[in-house]
Formats: structure tokens, sequence, C-alpha cells
């Protein structure tokens, strides 16, 4: 069954957000901003059944605190997200990042995949953000892990860094029209086939 993803979020200072079907390609923009003051939000993006996706967001910090928070929601049944539901907050575990380069500057950079752990800076609602409306307070502020020892040091000064968890296809779940249909007529066939065998 088809599916689509929609999401709130925020990242200091800035992001671009992609849905890819590839871990290793940047994918297709869905949403950007370069104020963290604010959220941010997409919705309904489509989902094809049977194909994996990925949700890909590039952070760039140009000085001071940084980090990225959200939350995201699937609807349909055919898609999971890695923690096995359609919600998913940032979290260490279901997050992978990386530090991308030492750019500031907010325009997208080539996509780095990102293979590391993140860290949680907080919850929503710590300092220096303070609460960022329409996200679950449960929501943490996370960071590439790798990112604390690169140039500029703290979290990174100015960079950019890249975040990828999966959108999966539920095991079970419907098979896309296309191959329902193939299936449909390889067994006519067979019928159709014993039939005229016996008679």
């Amino acid at each position: 069954m088809a599916g689509s993803i929609s999401g709130e979020m925020t990242a200091d200072n800035a992001f671009f957000a992609y849905i890819s079907t590839n871990d290793s390609v940047l994918g297709t923009l869905v949403a950007s901003e370069n104020n963290w003051g604010g959220t941010s939000s997409f919705s309904n993006i489509a989902l094809t059944p049977g194909v994996t996706y990925y949700l890909h967001v590039e952070a760039i910090n140009y000085g001071g605190a940084a980090g990225f928070i959200g939350q995201f929601d699937l609807s349909g049944t055919g898609f999971q997200f890695a923690n096995g539901t359609q919600d998913l907050l940032t979290d260490t575990t279901d997050w992978r990042g990386i530090y991308n380069n030492g750019s500031g500057a907010v325009t997208a950079q080539p996509w780095v995949e990102p293979t590391g752990g993140v860290a949680s800076l907080g919850a929503n609602g710590i300092g220096p953000w303070g609460t960022r409306p329409g996200i679950s307070g449960n929501a943490d502020w996370i960071w590439p892990s790798d990112a604390d020892s690169m140039p500029g040091g703290g979290l990174c000064g100015n960079c950019t860094v890249d975040f990828s968890t999966p959108i999966e296809t539920v095991s079970g779940a419907p098979e896309p029209p296309s191959m329902w249909l193939m299936g449909t007529a390889l067994l006519a066939s067979c019928f159709l086939r014993h039939m005229l065998r016996d008679n």
C-alpha cells in the first residue's frame, strides 16, 4: 500500500532535508530552513510501495551551539522507521551521523554517507534553544559524535554534518500492483495448463 512521510524539525543554524532511495545519494529536497528559532515542516511526501527510503538531513553550524531536532510520522501501512513504528523522534538509537566538512555556508554540500553514531545534547526545552514548538518534548537535540574532534573543536565550529535514518518496507506488506498482477497472471497460466492437460 502507498504511504507518505511528514515531519517537523529545526537545526542550529540551518538545514536541508531530503528523501532518498539510496543511502549514498543525497536525494530529493523536501524542506530547508535558515532559522533555528522556527520549526519547519513538510507533509505527505509520497512513498512508493516496496521501496526502501532514507531520510537525509544536512545540518549547518556557523558558530556557537549546534544541533538538530525533529519528529517524523508515516501514513499508510507499508512502511516503518528503524524503531519498528510509524513515529520517529531524533534520538541516539535510530539515527546515524557524520562530519561532512568545515563549511558554515548555508548551501547544500556533497553528501557524505553517515556511518557513525550521534550524541544527545539534551531533550527539547534544554538551553540554549528552549522549547521548539511543534516538536515532542521527548525529542533530543543530536549531533554526530565525530564532529567533536574536528577543526574548531566543541561542536565543530563552522561546519556541515550529515544525518540519515531508514524508512523500511513493512514485512508482509502488500506488493506493488505490477508484482501482484504478474503473480496473478502466472497462477492463471498454470491453472489453464492444468485444466487443458486434464481434458
